[in-house]
Parts: structure tokens; sequence; C-alpha cells
């Protein structure tokens, strides 16, 4: 009988509200406060750490340098374009980020053609395999990409022996290590599989949508696709080649070892240069504006046509239908194996290599554990180090983006409320472009401006690095989390409320626990950034600190191939640890990332 009074008198509350104008206002005011109180940190952390910082590198370029024959001697960077050196290295920049989305976009077509056509049946084990190897590179970081190319594609790496022992020749025919088109290679191979993901699901989702009337129509598989799929996915392969552009465009580890020449040599790895070892902030300030304002030409390009096309095509369920050919399989297998050579090839090197040992240039590789036994010195250390530093990132990363998501969820929930005209909140706007600002932002870039703006002294520590981390991750962390918060049922939130929740107690109480699997996401992929992460702590300058990106780098750059990649194999099993929990958080509550 009670349980009955009190459900009717919620009824008759919601159908006749008493004082309803009184508690919306109430309810409006405490929720406008509880999203100012949970929007504070994240946006003061964001202006601080990256906003700020931005600002300081970029108004560098506007300083009068005051050292001759570096390079750039006016205060404004335009007029750096005239300096015959800097124009070289921005058209290389340029050329290389071009061509290696040509390359990408080569590679990664024939893949997207096989995933996205229906030549084959989308849960077959084939699509599978070539599905996950396309996010390979997605969880490892430049570094190991750079290794692996090393001891594949190098003078006496894997591809060459094979080649030599198929040829009966001494060595191998490849020799492009060390030399623009190494860079261009790198970018192609690393990149590819993005090209592969995105073309491939955009062809999906138009032929689901289409495919089926126009061959109802009597149009053959091959029209279909000219006239039909091949329009509607255009939209995918620009933007796949524009964000391949933009991630060669900003390259820095890539760069740095197999370049960084004079005549290989870009915009990214000049600013460490200028920065780091000439001290000289104004060339670094010119060229770090160059580089930001051609970035975010190419990055706004790419949201505009994001904008204009959207996910407009609904995914129907399966076809039971989907057709099925042999030469579609022959391909899948021919192409499955290219894939599994270009992509694993590289990254298997590096574990195999940790047990070889060659006691002289021309003796054979032996089976050894030489490596493995000075684990303790150096490789354990720099394990623990990266681990700590990726812990504390990946945690305040996901503070700051539960308190950022968490205040756009109860400006959402405000804006909802009875009586309340719909529509965006600016604040809720506004936390947003905070949040995801990082996203299109240059690591090399920020650590210059951390230097610049707070100095070498108290940029040269492990909460710099944290922050900077964080940082970075923060727009991941952000999306995963407001997803797994926007998932939640309105009517959840609003039970909440009539039971007496305030805006802080039912966002802690009620949203964040429902989300929970969004926050483990978000802290193992926060985890991951940081692991493989080499810009901040190269730029930051901290020599003491040696993580193992910057252990890998440091070896492979004195030729240590076996230290380097004994430290990679320990790398690539922290990576794939923090990448498991982060499908795992994501897999649980079903979805995506969203990143």
């Amino acid at each position: 009988m009670g349980g009955d009074s009190l459900q009717r008198t919620v009824i008759v509350r919601n159908i006749f509200p008493i004082g309803t104008g009184r508690r919306n206002s109430i309810k409006t005011n405490t929720g406008l406060q509880a999203a100012l109180l949970f929007a504070l940190l994240p946006l003061a952390a964001v202006l601080l750490a990256f906003i700020l910082p931005y600002g300081a590198a970029l108004s560098a370029g506007f300083r009068s340098s005051g050292s001759a024959g570096t390079g750039v001697t006016g205060g404004a960077a335009f007029s750096a374009l005239a300096n015959p050196a800097l124009l070289r290295i921005t058209l290389f920049t340029l050329g290389q980020a071009g061509l290696s989305a040509l390359l990408a976009l080569g590679l990664g077509l024939p893949g997207a053609w096989l995933l996205g056509s229906g030549l084959l049946r989308e849960n077959s084990p084939g699509t599978r395999f070539i599905r996950a190897l396309t996010s390979v590179p997605f969880a490892m970081p430049p570094i190991l990409v750079v290794l692996g190319f090393v001891l594949f594609f190098g003078n006496s790496g894997w591809a060459n022996r094979f080649l030599a022992a198929l040829g009966g020749a001494e060595d191998g025919p490849l020799r492009i290590l060390y030399r623009p088109g190494a860079i261009v290679l790198a970018h192609g191979f690393y990149n590819f599989p993005l090209v592969i993901r995105l073309v491939g699901d955009g062809m999906a989702r138009a032929r689901k949508a289409y495919a089926p009337a126009a061959e109802t129509m009597g149009a053959t598989p091959f029209l279909t696709g000219l006239t039909i799929l091949f329009p509607l996915v255009l939209p995918s392969i620009l933007s796949a080649a524009l964000l391949v552009f933009l991630y060669s465009f900003t390259s820095f580890a890539v760069v740095l070892v197999l370049g960084g020449g004079p005549g290989a040599t870009t915009l990214a790895v000049e600013i460490y240069r200028y920065a780091r070892l000439s001290l000289d902030y104004s060339n670094a300030g010119a060229l770090a504006l160059i580089e930001t304002l051609i970035a975010s030409a190419v990055f706004m390009l790419y949201l505009r046509i994001e904008r204009r096309t959207g996910n407009t095509l609904e995914i129907r369920d399966r076809f039971p239908d989907e057709r099925r050919s042999a030469g579609g399989h022959i391909a899948l297998i021919v192409y499955g194996v290219l894939l599994f050579l270009f992509v694993l090839g590289p990254l298997l090197s590096v574990p195999l290599e940790s047990f070889l040992y060659k006691p002289s240039r021309a003796a054979l590789p032996q089976v050894s554990a030489r490596w493995w036994l000075s684990l303790g010195e150096r490789i354990l250390p720099a394990l623990l180090r990266s681990l700590l530093l990726a812990g504390l990132s990946a945690t305040l990363a996901s503070v700051l983006a539960i308190l950022a998501a968490g205040a756009a969820s109860n400006l959402r929930f405000v804006s909802q409320s009875p009586g309340k005209a719909h529509g965006k909140s600016p604040l809720a706007a506004l936390i947003r472009i905070f949040a995801t600002a990082p996203l299109a932002s240059s690591g090399i870039v920020l650590g210059f401006g951390w230097l610049s703006l707070y100095g070498r002294d108290h940029s040269r520590s492990l909460w710099a690095a944290v922050v900077l981390h964080a940082v970075t991750a923060l727009p991941f962390a952000f999306n995963s989390i407001s997803r797994g918060l926007e998932s939640i049922p309105p009517n959840t939130s609003n039970a909440a409320s009539v039971f007496g929740a305030n805006p802080l107690k039912r966002i802690i109480t009620v949203e964040i626990p429902l989300s929970m699997g969004r926050l483990r996401s978000a802290w193992g992929f926060s985890a991951a950034i940081s692991l493989g992460e080499l810009n901040a702590v190269m730029m930051l300058g901290l020599e003491d600190w040696e993580t193992l990106p910057l252990l890998i780098y440091r070896a492979a750059n004195s030729y240590r191939y076996g230290t380097a990649c004994a430290a990679g194999t320990m790398l690539i099993l922290a990576c794939a640890g923090a990448f498991l929990l982060s499908e795992f958080g994501v897999k649980q509550k079903g979805g995506s990332h969203g990143y």
C-alpha cells in the first residue's frame, strides 16, 4: 500500500507539478553551478598547459633573432620564407607528406575495395584477419615503427636477407635507409591501414545503402562501383588522404631516425634543433608558426569535408546474400600476405632480433639471450619510468575528461528541463573546444612552448611531462567518456533527480558508474599514448628520466640494435596491455571508441 501511494504521488507530481517554475529555476541554477564547478579545472588545465604555451611558441617567431647564419633573421615569420634554407625545408616537409599520402592511398585502396565492395562475406575469417591487421599500427608508437622498418627493410634487414638468399648473392638489393625515400616509405607503410579502415567503412555504408537498388535495376557490380560507390566514397578517400598528410607533415621520430640530414629534414625536426640544441627560440618560433598555419589549414579542410559528408548513410544489418567470388578470395589471399609482410613483418622483427646476436659483422646471427641478461641495467628502470609516467598522465587525463564530460552532460541535462528552451549551450561548446583542442597540435611545438613560457628549469621535470602527456591524451579520453555519458537514457538521470540527487551526486553515483567501461577505455588509451610518446621527453630535455622510447632512440642511434629490440619488445607488451584494457572497456559496454 505504501509503495502504491508513493508511486501515485510521483505520477501526480509529474502530471500536475507543484511550483514547477520555481523548482525548474532552482534546478537550472544548481545545474549551471555544478557545470561551472566541474569545468573549472579542465578549462584551467588546458589554458595553462596548452593554450598559453602554444601561444608562446608561436609568438616567439615574431621576436628579433639576433643570431647570424642560423637560417631565419627577421622578426616576422612570413619573411622567413625568403630564406632559401627554410624554404627548402618547408617544401621538403610538404613534399614528403604529399608523397606519403599518395603511397598510403596506393597501398590502402585495394584493401578498402576488398573489405567494402561486398566481394567477400563481411564476417569471413579473411576479412576479420585484414581488419585486425589494420588495427596494429594504431597500437604501436612511432619509434617502434621506425625500429621495425630499419630491421626489416635495412641494409642487413630481413627483406634483404631473403632477397639475397633467393638470388644467391651476398647482399640484398635494397638500399633505402637514411634517404628521403625511406621517410616516405615509412610514413606510407605506417599509415595505409588508416586508409583501409576509413575508406573501407565508407564504401561498406554506401554499398549497403544503395547497391541493392542499383543491382535490382540491372547494374553490374563494376558499374555500381564506378558510378555509385566511387562518387559516394570520394569524401572518405579525401579525408583519409588529409589525415595521412597531417600525420606525415608533423611527424618527428620517423624523420629524426631515418632522415634528419641537410637534404632530408622537416619543420618538426628543425624546431627541435633550434630550440634544444641552438637555443634559438626566434627561429624555432618562426618554424613553429609556419608548421601550425599549414597544419591548421589541412585540419580545417578535413573537418569541413567531415561536416559536409558525415555518416549520413544508414548501416543496415548484414545482407545474407552478399556476393562471394573466387577472384575475390584470391585477391584477399594475395593482399593478406602482403599486408602481413608489411605490417607484422617489421613489428615481429623487433622481438625476433632481441634473441639474436652476431659476434662480428661477417658472422651469422646466433640465438642468444645476451640482450636480456642485462635487463636490469637500463631496460627495466626505463620500463618502470614509462609505466609510472603513463599511469600518472592517464589518471590525470581521465580526471580532467570526467570533469569536462560531466560538465557538458550536466549542461545537456539542464537544457532538457521542462520549460527550458532546448538548444546547444555556449558553455558546453566552449568545454568541448577546450577539451579537443590538443587534437590538432604538434607535440614538438607544445614542448617548445613550455620551454619558452615556463623556462628550462621549470619544464625539465617529471610533472611537466605528466601534464603534457595528459593534455595530449585529453581529447581521446574526453570523447570516450562523453559517449558513455551520452548513452545513458535521460530517464535514468531524471529518476535520480526526482529522488533528490543534486547534480554532483547524480554524476558521481549514477552516471560515472554506468560509464565505467568507457572510463577504463579512456584510461587505457591514454596510458598507451603516454607509453609511446617521445616528443615531450626529448623536447623538455629529460635526459636523466630515460623512458623506453628514449632508450630505444638512443640505442638505435648508436647502432646497438640488440638493446633497442629488447626495450622495444617490452614496449610492445606494455602498449598491447594498455590497448587490451582500452578495448575491453569499450566492448564491455558495446560500441566503439569514436576516436
